[in-house]
């Protein structure tokens, strides 16, 4: 195993803050893969919050797990999933979820189903943060390929939540930084 990179120790955490992150946050890495954004959630939310990181990947979570250690968290609570898109959590739950370079994997009605769960589990005014890659002028593939941002925008919203804001920034993407954007929305009733 080797050391945390400067993204994990630093700059994701600034990224985190920039984005709406905040400490004693109970926030949802959906499709967290090897935890380059849930190690530096699990520093910023502290003791006080909670990160859920969720993956198919066994080996992914494994890596995560020896990440974990390093940082000696404890409020990281790791879920393997088999593509399960409903969860056994208490509705208005989480003051964060993120999709990040995940939503490519879902066909429209996966993820129609995946977006009204996260509605369910959010708290009102709570936030669901999405790096829209792989959509056209993205890198297109699988089931985002034919997809525009404005038309995905579409889809989050026709569920109930409202499109915020987009943020442009480095981030980190299958472990190495690019310059790309996430979009934010906001649960509202």
């Amino acid at each position: 195993m080797k050391k945390l990179s400067d993204w994990e120790k630093k700059t994701g955490i600034d990224f985190l803050k920039k984005i709406g992150i905040k400490k004693s946050y109970k926030v949802l890495d959906f499709g967290c893969n090897n935890g380059n954004y849930t190690i530096p959630i699990s520093t910023l939310v502290e003791k006080g919050g909670i990160v859920f990181a969720i993956d198919e990947n066994k080996s992914a979570l494994n890596e995560l797990q020896k990440k974990s250690k390093l940082i000696k968290s404890d409020n990281i609570k790791i879920i393997h999933t088999n593509g399960e898109l409903y969860y056994n959590i208490a509705d208005d739950f989480f003051d964060f979820v993120m999709f990040y370079d995940v939503l490519h994997y879902l066909k429209l009605q996966q993820r129609t189903i995946l977006y009204k769960e996260i509605f369910r589990v959010l708290k009102s005014n709570a936030i669901l943060s999405v790096h829209p890659k792989h959509i056209i002028g993205n890198f297109p593939l699988n089931e985002l390929q034919n997809v525009k941002l404005d038309e995905l925008i579409s889809e989050i919203e026709d569920v109930g939540f409202k499109y915020n804001e987009k943020i442009c920034s480095e981030l980190s993407h299958d472990n190495h930084l690019e310059n790309g954007c996430i979009i934010n929305f906001v649960k509202q009733y």
